[in-house]
């Protein structure tokens, strides 16, 4: 055998033996970091319920090839079990906390600890990702995340509430700019009072028919008059819940989603009727209501 085959031969098998071993450090990484983070967690489990359930998360996926006992799994899931009783602890340690500072600012908390309501606000906070969801109508009424903070909860409930609801809005202007959008969309296709025109295009509309002159001539970013989807469902949300859907002789009504549309959101708008109730329509039309 030559040198150069000697090498050649010698170079191949090195190489596939440190592709093995690379792969079982690989491995055994996946488990051990892991263990290192479970084990840290464990000195406070309440305190790192978060960090608790991430590494027994890892473990239970990290575990295919990995040299470990055969009663490894039995402790990992274990470890789970502990975990997911501690974020359960920590979820109502948070919710009894935001329930008093709410209860500071005259506001009653409704709801499990995983689901809170207040008024027409549904808050949702997520341990394991450190944040809280704010919705309404199942619109996020933020735009910016939540951090799992009751202090931070509390001033995004607030600034919600003064975004949404304290607008100064007349009902019965509202409803007129809904005949009016409704009408422009018939002349469009041709349609008489009666057609059923689709939600989300009557409110695509309705925020084009709410710009001013300004963003109409130069179509600027910086003139563009914003009315967020959780705005619109609020102000439908004040009219219904006021009985406030009669114009100048014209019902408005709403057409429930069809099983087809379901609840996607490019045809049909989650309408609430309370914070946690309500339904998805995808119509949105005014039939006559002269001569009853």
């Amino acid at each position: 055998m030559s040198e150069s085959s000697r090498i050649e031969g010698l170079t191949t098998e090195l190489s596939e033996t440190r592709k093995a071993l690379n792969g079982e450090i690989a491995v055994r990484r996946g488990v051990v970091k892991p263990i290192e983070n479970a084990l840290r967690a464990l000195k406070d489990p309440h305190k790192n319920a978060v960090a608790l359930h991430e590494a027994a998360a890892a473990l239970e996926s990290g575990l295919a090839g990995a040299p470990v006992p055969d009663s490894f799994g039995a402790t990992v899931a274990e470890l789970r079990a502990l975990a997911n009783e501690q974020v359960s602890e920590l979820e109502f340690t948070f919710a009894r906390d935001l329930r008093t500072a709410f209860q500071e600012k005259g506001v009653t908390l409704e709801g499990s600890p995983s689901s809170l309501v207040a008024d027409i606000f549904l808050m949702q906070p997520d341990m394991r990702k450190k944040k809280v969801e704010i919705t309404f109508s199942r619109q996020p009424v933020t735009l910016k995340t939540v951090k799992l903070d009751v202090g931070a909860v509390v001033a995004a409930y607030e600034r919600a509430q003064k975004e949404i609801c304290g607008r100064n809005v007349d009902e019965a202007s509202f409803l007129s700019d809904l005949f009016e959008t409704y009408q422009r969309l018939l002349k469009l296709g041709g349609q008489q009072i009666g057609f059923r025109t689709g939600i989300v295009d009557l409110y695509a509309e309705l925020v084009w028919v709410r710009q001013p002159q300004g963003f109409r001539r130069t179509l600027a970013k910086a003139n563009f008059t914003d009315y967020p989807k959780s705005h619109f469902l609020y102000d439908i949300f004040k009219l219904r819940h006021g009985n406030m859907t009669v114009h100048d002789g014209h019902q408005l009504n709403l057409g429930i989603s069809t099983i087809e549309v379901g609840s996607d959101s490019r045809k049909a708008m989650f309408l609430a009727t309370t914070a946690t109730q309500g339904t998805f329509y995808k119509d949105l039309y005014f039939t006559s209501e002269k001569g009853k």
